[in-house]
């Protein structure tokens, strides 16, 4: 989910979707109660005291009502399609006032879900001046591991609609009022209980399927694919998306597709991880672990001098989803987010699969070819293409001049690469291993232990983004229970048509379906689950969204 959709919203309505307008165009229309307009202002009066939103907490006991069907298409692998309605929830679509920030990493503006109690007072004091009538709740922290408790902040709200376009409709008349309005769909809020849900799950059990397990990512690793054509192609039971994957421009055009955290295939490390975020690994076979993994590189000369290879697969000073030494303006993992840094070294691997990024527009670059045997074959301006079975660095900054020392045609470099648990334990690659990278935890040994503070997925400081982590969305998490099964699960986010789910409605979910560890993959509009090519669940991106790998549960011939 690098999503709310998988990124951060860069227009007025959070999560808008192509189909939204269709699923709630046969509903009544409903007039905001109270809602005028600027013409219509007859005065000011006081706003009322701020009601207190319930914990989201309370949410989760509807897991324990979703109906279930199964199916066990193969020995070993049982698919279950879960619904879940309740039609005393009606939610709507509103109009939130999004209140002005500070990002408290380069001090740039920004707006942000809610905002203080004496802004939340003047707010609504300049919306009644205006002619609507708004309604303000306190919203309270997550409850997650690492995260405070008590009050985070007021949302300010204007007016409740049937329709998308008739919030848009009174969004931009206050954005003509000098506010900052975000269209948004209520049911994606943590609370109340949710209007419906669609879940779709995959249980995999070792000791039955006869069958392997594994990320995914095609011939090349930077390249984008769906759930359906991957399961198409490899004739897989179950397949989903994975973990978080580069997707935003300018680096999409380059390095599109490639993982933004931890990915192995075939037991070879194709991008480095961004922390020591949840990762789940495959062995090869059919069983899965979730742990929290970090990683390290190292370029080495012939002479012995040495130097730091800080991403693989990515374009050279600019990393998505931060997490790099020296980067700024986080060296941590940070969601949604682009750190940089003018010194860089990154390894391309032979299974890159396109043409390689082009030299920056300022600053020495440097690229170095290397064949298979480990002797460098050419050196200059980085681009082109790797010729089969080649791998190349690129330098830039002062890791450039490094690089011009000791990559001359016919030298010989090598690269070393090492995964460590979060306890600092060497974690060993098998051939046959793959892993794909996402997060938070949702639980640890059979208990919630969501630290999407940790995970650089929810940031205290910072509520710009606060909806990625503690609403509603389409969501992909997997798990595995005490019996070594494996857990793969969607839930879909469409407005009046499946809520989506919290990260701790996933936790709760999760561990109804008897998993004991759990994490979270990407989600929003990544969100697919398919089934021998066949979608099953239903989407939110319309046409379904290439993602950067999946997850493929593949029987043997």
């Amino acid at each position: 989910m690098r999503e709310p959709s998988h990124r951060r919203a860069t227009t007025p309505t959070r999560r808008g979707r192509s189909r939204q307008a269709a699923v709630v165009a046969g509903m009544a229309v409903v007039v905001a109660l109270g809602l005028g307009t600027a013409a219509q202002a007859q005065g000011v009066s006081e706003p009322p005291a701020f009601r207190i939103a319930p914990p989201a907490a309370d949410s989760t006991a509807f897991v324990s009502h979703i109906s279930w069907t199964s199916t066990a298409p193969v020995p070993g692998v049982t698919l279950l399609s879960g619904t879940y309605t309740d039609p005393g929830v009606n939610p709507d679509w509103t109009v939130t006032i999004q209140a002005p920030a500070t990002s408290p990493f380069d001090g740039t503006s920004e707006v942000a879900e809610a905002g203080g109690p004496e802004w939340a007072r003047r707010t609504e004091a300049s919306l009644v001046a205006d002619g609507f009538s708004p309604s303000a709740a306190e919203l309270a922290w997550p409850a997650y591991a690492d995260d405070p408790r008590g009050v985070m902040g007021v949302r300010v709200r204007v007016g409740q609609f049937a329709t998308q376009a008739a919030a848009q409709t009174v969004a931009s008349e206050l954005t003509a009022d000098g506010f900052s309005p975000l269209v948004e769909w209520s049911g994606f809020d943590p609370t109340p209980a949710p209007d419906a849900e669609l879940v779709h799950v995959a249980v995999i059990d070792p000791r039955k399927f006869d069958g392997r397990v594994f990320a995914y990512h095609g011939s090349a690793i930077a390249s984008r694919t769906t759930a359906q054509a991957a399961s198409a192609t490899l004739g897989s039971v179950a397949a989903t998306n994975g973990g978080f994957f580069t997707i935003d421009a300018p680096m999409a055009t380059y390095v599109g597709g490639v993982d933004t955290g931890l990915s192995v295939q075939n037991g070879v490390i194709e991008s480095l991880a961004d922390g020591d975020r949840a990762a789940v690994v495959f062995d090869g076979q059919d069983q899965a672990r979730i742990l929290n993994l970090s990683s390290q590189a190292v370029l080495r000369a012939s002479g012995g001098a040495s130097a730091r290879i800080l991403g693989i697969n990515r374009v050279p000073g600019a990393a998505e989803d931060c997490g790099v030494a020296g980067f700024a303006p986080t060296d941590e993992p940070r969601q949604n987010s682009v750190c940089t840094g003018p010194n860089d070294i990154v390894l391309f691997t032979p299974q890159f699969g396109a043409p390689l990024p082009p030299a920056p527009s300022s600053g020495p670059a440097l690229q170095a070819v290397v064949d298979p045997q480990g002797q460098v074959v050419s050196v200059g301006t980085p681009g082109g293409s790797l010729p089969a079975g080649d791998w190349a660095v690129q330098a830039v900054g002062t890791d450039e001049a490094w690089l011009a020392s000791h990559a001359q045609v016919g030298a010989r470099l090598s690269v070393s690469d090492r995964l460590s648990t979060a306890q600092g334990k060497p974690f060993h690659l098998d051939p046959g291993m793959s892993v794909t990278s996402a997060g938070p935890i949702l639980l640890q040994n059979g208990r919630p232990a969501i630290d999407a503070s940790a995970e650089g997925v929810f940031d205290t400081r910072d509520l710009n983004d606060y909806t990625f982590s503690a609403y509603r969305h389409a969501r992909t998490m997997i798990g595995v229970d005490r019996q070594g099964r494996i857990v793969l699960a969607t839930v879909d986010g469409i407005p009046g048509v499946s809520a989506g789910m919290t990260l701790t409605e996933e936790a709760a979910l999760m561990r109804s379906l008897g998993a004991v560890d759990a994490m979270n993959l990407d989600g929003g509009g990544s969100t697919q689950f398919a089934s021998f090519g066949q979608v099953l669940d239903d989407p939110s991106s319309s046409p379904l969204r290439p993602v950067g790998d999946t997850i493929e549960a593949v029987p043997n011939p």
